[in-house]
């Protein structure tokens, strides 16, 4: 059975690069266009309950990682920090709603394991309802196909697996207009006791990421997880575009908060090996810098070995749980939760600890 992750001290500051590019400066804003305080509009749990629950709402908080074009981190950004929130008493539900199954497989479950199972495209359907499709995620131990042989729960974690199906998915939406609102109904109706939903959806921005995306509160956070590549961190650019073409058609309609929103952003591959890869993160690093500083959390330094959560069907704070990647997303998740606390117990966990 997986075990609690330790509460690890702060890391060091990042560095910073000596030039940054001249870009326009990123910010929050709410639906009138005016800036928001960037002290609150960063704290994910401003305006929710004490289960982090958004006020006024039955469904827990939307983490959702998107970002245009392949080649990203989002699926290690995903299994990672849903896991070690999970392992931290946290539970969550993470939705993998892209056809080439990347979070499914890392947490348990390839295609002959999930013959005869729902997944994600039977909620888009409405042939299923959640409880129905989320399976517990798991991590493999052993070389065989047994459940209990070979696989280890992760207590506190479900995950809606995908599949190959999904890649009609913005075809079926616009084939039937009312499976538009298949998201919302799973929303609607939920009952659960989920902390977060993590959503995992595919490189592309189209009719099914915008069935999601228009159910998204200012409470919710949009996370693109990019490589530290200069390629990368202007696509950042488009998402944000994007965002704001769903908000602007979304304003003033009642039946959907309409309102998502960049509230984080995770450059990973940070310090590579290579001297022509140190050199475009470092490019990288100055452009996200510069023009997302605002959303930015801790770097994710580059690990060789954060393939192997494919290969091995293990997510990488289990598989290396002492790997430079697994410590720098123990900081990241610190900071995505730490503001609750808010120096109630004085220890090391607590947003005073960082001073």
């Amino acid at each position: 059975m997986a075990g609690v992750l330790p509460r690890l001290e702060r890391q060091g500051a990042k560095s910073k690069p000596e030039v940054a590019p001249e870009e326009v400066l990123y910010t929050d804003t709410d639906r009138s266009g005016d800036t928001l305080d960037l002290d609150l509009s960063s704290l994910w749990w401003y305006g929710t309950d004490s289960d982090f629950r958004p006020k006024g709402r039955n469904w827990p908080l939307i983490w959702a990682y998107i970002i245009e074009g392949g080649g990203s981190t989002k699926t290690t950004s995903v299994t990672s920090m849903a896991v070690i929130a999970a392992l931290d008493g946290f539970p969550g539900v993470v939705f993998d709603l892209d056809s080439n199954m990347s979070s499914t497989t890392v947490l348990g479950y390839d295609e002959t394991a999930l013959k005869g199972k729902k997944t994600a495209i039977d909620l888009l359907y409405g042939r299923a309802t959640l409880d129905e499709v989320a399976l517990p995620a798991r991590y493999r131990v052993g070389d065989g196909d047994d459940p209990e042989e070979d696989f280890e729960p992760i207590e506190n974690l479900r995950v809606v697996p995908g599949s190959p199906a999904m890649a009609d998915a913005d075809r079926a939406i616009a084939e039937d207009a009312d499976r538009n609102d298949w998201f919302a109904e799973i929303l609607r109706s939920y009952e659960g006791i989920d902390s977060v939903f993590y959503v995992d959806f595919p490189a592309s921005y189209g009719k099914m990421p915008y069935s999601v995306l228009r159910m998204l509160d200012e409470e919710d956070s949009v996370i693109p997880s990019i490589k530290a590549d200069p390629k990368a961190v202007k696509l950042v650019k488009r998402l944000t575009d994007e965002l704001e073409r769903v908000r602007d058609k979304n304003r003033g309609c009642r039946s959907v908060p309409g309102r998502p929103t960049l509230k984080h952003l995770i450059l990973s591959g940070t310090q590579p090996l290579t001297w022509p890869e140190q050199v475009a993160a470092r490019r990288a690093t100055a452009a996200a810098e510069a023009m997302y500083s605002s959303v930015l959390l801790p770097y994710i330094r580059y690990s060789a070995d954060a393939e192997k959560i494919y290969e091995d069907a293990v997510p990488l704070p289990i598989l290396l749980p002492d790997s430079v990647a697994s410590v720098d997303y123990r900081e990241v998740m610190r900071r995505m939760w730490m503001f609750p606390y808010l120096d109630e117990c004085g220890c090391d966990y607590c947003p005073g600890a960082l001073e």
